[in-house]
């Protein structure tokens, strides 16, 4: 058997898994890193089963964590969970660093609420900080900066709000805020564990001593402080490191990544730098080709898998509305193709320049799956379990399970902060099996969506009670997160005696919608038609960039993201400007 285990993987994938150092592996898009990774993982498990030793994987978003845990999990003997953590580096960092340790600095001891954009307490925290400095309108621009309050080693603001003075100014408000209130920001996390690393070694010893490999995901968005951070664990002896990104999709700079810092810090560990995997396994050779013009690679990137010889040309359309691209070019070409709605994504460098079109592909019939399509918060504790429920009750696949099953356990650890692997046991299946039949039961009586979704909180609680993953208090939190809910979509004039279990569903199997997304959020996934749209000089790159360069990888993500066809849109404008620099010459050369 390969050291990947059940992963078949190509030569250039089992060459990084078989590196016994440390590693950075620069992987192209589509490249199958993760299945590199998880692969890497299932390897060094064979390591440390039966010792007290562990592997440590640390990734971008909590999706991608779902993904490795499960696709990591089906490679794996029974009771082997026992032998890594998948996690964010902010809960890496919560989890492994502040929690445990946060007693030896008064400022983070005691357990503190995680502060998110979803949390109720978020805008008002950030009014009262803005209030102290005489900002009393906050724009979405001031609620981004800060969102994404972070510092440097020393101590320094670092991205959005370095360029936004009152919310700058307001920073120590906002903090001390949130230390009133119990809660604990992002960049907070990140810091106080840097800090207690850096004036407690034996931290780090301790944690050395559990894992035995560090593996990194989307090495290329790392921030200085994680590095520092890594850095600390390295001096220690006692573990190795396996980092894979790609420097030209590093596109979160507004939150402190800093891809220059990627090489140095390979140099500081004395890992193997010369590995890469080339192989494009997701689109045609003409997609390929587009983001070879805009980053060469070496080697060069090479279109491999099935759709390398799909003969559909990337277009460009220019000079109408976003809204006639859309329905008068793209549409018709997704059905001339053979692709289904939900195979197909439009992206845009923003949410302000989704919203509108999202209101008028609703209005022109076309299901639509993004900014305003949602009536309530995603973050709501029983929203995507409720989803995940109607999905499968109105599209069964074998896809749909899994994603229910996925759903099931993170709502479990949402409610008792505890990761109860045992969900995807046999026995979490019958419970799986004893909450669908209750969904059905409860759907098939022609209850409207809020009914059901009332009695399906309460039956979940319960049967979730009965089976011993809740205790009864917290058995009760699906019915009480519902009322919330309720609440999002009566702020949103949402008409809810309407409302379909079709309609929650669909955010559950969204093959029968179009997704419309940001292009930062895209990252990481892929769709068989992707249009850009926004791509007029000016707006894209932004006249008052002052870097070019990491807008240009930001396009760059958004054409590695199509598999077959792939649309520019530059839309005419007020002020007649042409198409992006990007589309020209020194760019993928449509103009």
């Amino acid at each position: 058997m390969a050291a990947g285990g059940l992963i078949r993987l190509t030569g250039e994938q089992q060459a990084a898994v078989d590196n016994h150092g440390n590693l950075l592996l620069t992987a192209c898009p589509g490249s199958g890193k993760t299945r590199t990774l998880i692969a890497k993982l299932v390897a060094e498990i064979e390591g440390v089963r039966s010792s007290p030793r562990a592997i440590c994987c640390i990734t971008y978003t909590n999706t991608a964590v779902q993904e490795i845990e499960q696709r990591t999990c089906e490679q794996l003997q029974p009771g082997d969970d026992a032998y890594f953590v998948v996690s964010t580096i902010h809960a890496f960092c919560l989890n492994e660093i502040l929690r445990p340790y946060g007693w030896l600095k008064p400022e983070f001891a005691g357990q503190r609420k995680i502060l998110t954009r979803e949390s109720p307490d978020f805008e008002p925290i950030c009014a009262h900080a803005a209030a102290q400095v005489n900002l009393f309108q906050l724009s979405q621009a001031d609620f981004d900066a800060f969102e994404g309050l972070a510092v440097d080693a020393r101590g320094n603001l670092i991205g959005l709000a370095v360029r936004n003075e009152p919310v700058k100014r307001a920073a120590p408000y906002f903090w001390a805020r949130c230390a009133e209130l119990g809660y604990i920001d992002f960049g907070t996390i990140v810091y106080g564990a840097y800090r207690l690393l850096r004036d407690h070694p034996r931290i780090a010893m301790s944690l050395c001593a559990r894992f035995r490999w560090f593996l990194i995901d989307e090495f290329q968005d790392t921030t200085e402080l994680q590095i520092e951070i890594l850095k600390l664990l390295h001096a220690t002896g006692r573990s190795r490191f396996f980092a894979v990104g790609d420097l030209a999709q590093s596109i979160f700079s507004f939150v402190g990544a800093r891809p220059e810092l990627v090489a140095p810090f390979g140099v500081h560990i004395g890992a193997r730098q010369d590995l890469s995997l080339s192989e494009n396994f997701r689109s045609s050779q003409y997609i390929v080709d587009q983001a070879e013009r805009l980053f060469p690679r070496q080697p060069a990137m090479v279109a491999v898998g099935k759709n390398r010889d799909c003969p559909i040309e990337p277009l460009l359309v220019s000079g109408v509305t976003v809204f006639q691209a859309i329905t008068e070019e793209f549409l018709p070409r997704l059905e001339a193709a053979g692709i289904q709605l939900g195979d197909a994504t439009i992206l845009a460098k923003d949410w302000a320049s989704l919203v509108g079109l999202s209101r008028q592909l609703r209005e022109f019939g076309t299901p639509i799956v993004g900014p305003g399509a949602r009536p309530y918060k995603r973050s709501r504790l029983f929203a995507q379990l409720a989803e995940q429920f109607c999905g499968a009750l109105t599209d069964p696949n074998p896809e749909t399970s899994r994603q229910l099953e996925r759903a099931l356990f993170h709502a479990i650890q949402d409610v008792t902060g505890q990761r109860h692997i045992e969900v995807f046991s046999h026995g979490g299946r019958v419970v799986l099996i004893r909450l669908m039949r209750e969904a059905r039961r409860l759907a098939d009586t022609a209850l409207g969506a809020v009914a059901w979704l009332d009695a399906m909180s309460q039956a979940t609680g319960t049967i979730l009670f009965s089976a011993g993953y809740l205790d009864r208090v917290q058995s009760g939190l699906f019915y009480a997160s519902v009322q919330e809910m309720k609440a999002d979509m009566q702020r949103q004039n949402v008409n809810i005696v309407n409302l379909a279990i079709e309609d929650l569903g669909l955010f559950a199997s969204p093959m029968r919608a179009l997704r419309l997304s940001t292009l930062h959020y895209a990252k990481g996934r892929e769709y068989d038609a992707v249009a850009m749209i926004g791509l007029r000089k000016g707006a894209f790159p932004y006249y008052r960039s002052d870097d070019v360069d990491a807008e240009k990888r930001l396009f760059y993500v958004g054409v590695t993201r199509a598999r077959k066809l792939l649309m520019y849109v530059a839309e005419r404008d007020k002020w007649g400007n042409p198409p992006s620099i990007f589309l020209g010459p020194d760019g993928v050369n449509m103009v």
